[in-house]
């Protein structure tokens, strides 16, 4: 089974590669109603409650963008595939020429490193908004098992990795030439989506607004235990699907199952796929 699925924004290819795939625990959601509960427990092939791990890369023919790069070997067997999905492309690691981290969750930075901690993308510049770097790296942290110590050490061991590399974003500034970061805080302080635009086409990737996509998309109040900010988290992915709809943006996410990129129609509170 294929691991990549590419599609065009004007000149640009955007392509999602399928870093793994797993099942969250119902444990890891919050504000589920009784119906998503009964739902859940009764799907044998539990597809609510199964995501994928994500990572894109933008081609603009001058610049092999990776945003996000993986989980390495932290998740287990199901993940950790991010360079089979990038031979797929074909593309090595030496052709990355830029990465953006939508924010420092272990999910998305664990391919960054090898298991020795060096950098597995050696020519890459290594961007990440402002807000980000500053939580990870300027604060101390307890030893919770989300969002803790353990998370933050290799977010600073990724940050210093790459520390040669380093262009720390201010909110407003492109990541390339016409792919823009939009700033959704809430999953953690600096997270981000981004756009791509070019011409009158354009594409939304709108970050981890949504982990378990089958159920978030009907219910958008439901979320997860892995939001530092769980209120702010809500305000963006509503700010999210609310712009996706409305500017009918194809978009994906770092944790859109098949298909990848989607147009959605808003329906009262929720939002369906039309295409």
């Amino acid at each position: 089974m294929s691991r990549i699925s590419t599609t065009a924004v004007g000149t640009v290819n955007v392509t999602t590669l399928r870093d793994g795939e797993r099942t969250l625990p119902p444990e890891a959601l919050k504000n589920l109603s009784d119906e998503d509960i009964q739902k859940i427990n009764s799907d044998e092939n539990q597809s609510f409650t199964f995501t994928n791990f994500n990572a894109c890369v933008i081609q603009n023919g001058k610049q092999n963008l990776l945003v996000d790069t993986g989980c390495g070997s932290l998740f287990g067997p199901t993940c950790g595939f991010i360079l089979d999905a990038l031979d797929e492309l074909g593309l090595a690691p030496d052709d990355i020429t830029d990465i953006f981290i939508t924010h420092l969750h272990p999910d998305h930075i664990g391919g960054c490193i090898d298991e020795d901690g060096s950098a597995v993308f050696k020519n890459a510049n290594f961007k990440i908004l402002e807000e980000e770097y500053s939580f990870w790296t300027s604060k101390e942290f307890g030893s919770d098992e989300i969002n803790g110590r353990d998370w933050s050490s290799l977010a600073k061991n990724v940050v210093s990795t790459y520390d040669a590399q380093l262009e720390v974003l201010t909110s407003n500034k492109d990541i390339i030439s016409g792919v823009s970061t939009v700033p959704l805080p809430g999953h953690t302080p600096g997270h981000a989506g981004f756009r791509v635009d070019d011409g009158n086409q354009s594409m939304f990737h709108m970050g981890d607004i949504l982990h378990v996509p089958n159920l978030q998309l009907k219910d958008p109040n439901i979320s997860t235990l892995f939001d530092v900010d769980p209120e702010s988290a809500l305000n963006s992915r509503k700010y999210a699907l609310d712009m996706a709809s409305s500017d009918n943006l194809l978009c994906t996410s770092g944790h859109m199952v098949e298909p990848k990129f989607v147009h959605l129609e808003k329906r009262g509170s929720s939002y369906i796929i039309t295409s």
